[in-house]
């Protein structure tokens, strides 16, 4: 297994990396363990879902590896079009399944935290299945606080899922969240 923490470097998407962000979300339909989604997504699917990130407000970004994707993040409004949710956000990652369990996660979830003050967001929303327990314990680490749980709110693969709800209050300087070995561009 590859040291990520040596070899990652997290940049802004480009609409060139649309496929291989399409095909690590996919990646993580069929577990169950990262997505509503039921059936995979197409690239041009995603095209219109791609455009309506921004560098400076909602940002989508990739982490590489030797030139590869291994992993994303990107920003998204809570209750969009509602200005008084303005400076809170929601993050979703997601990681190669190949390359799982060895960083990524982290270091793009600590990228992109280290990003909210710069783009005006004090307070970031995680969400995860209540039986993903990775995600559940790297937000605790990441210092979210868990706000709210809807129990079996979803069905996936034939069994009741319920949703975690965890808020992570941005810091003013936060520094010493960015992780080693990834590159500041964002």
């Amino acid at each position: 297994m590859t040291d990520a923490a040596e070899l990652t470097s997290i940049r802004l998407a480009s609409e060139a990396d649309l496929p291989a962000m399409v095909r690590i979300y996919n990646e993580s339909i069929p577990g169950g363990w990262s997505t509503a989604d039921l059936r995979p997504v197409t690239v041009e699917e995603r095209r219109s879902w791609f455009r309506r990130f921004s560098s400076d407000k909602r940002p989508a970004w990739v982490a590489e590896i030797e030139g590869q994707v291994t992993g994303m993040a990107y920003l998204t409004s809570f209750y969009e079009g509602r200005p008084a949710y303005d400076a809170t956000a929601e993050i979703s990652v997601y990681v190669d399944r190949d390359r799982q369990r060895c960083g990524i996660g982290r270091q793009l979830k600590q990228f992109v935290i280290s990003q909210c003050p710069r783009l005006g967001i004090t307070h970031l929303i995680s969400m995860a299945f209540d039986h993903n327990q990775a995600t559940r314990r790297l937000n605790e680490r990441l210092g979210f606080e868990i706000q709210g749980h809807l129990k079996d709110i979803a069905q996936i693969g034939g069994r009741k899922r319920g949703l975690i709800i965890s808020v992570l209050e941005i810091a003013q300087s936060p520094d010493h969240l960015r992780p080693s070995g990834a590159s500041a561009s964002g």
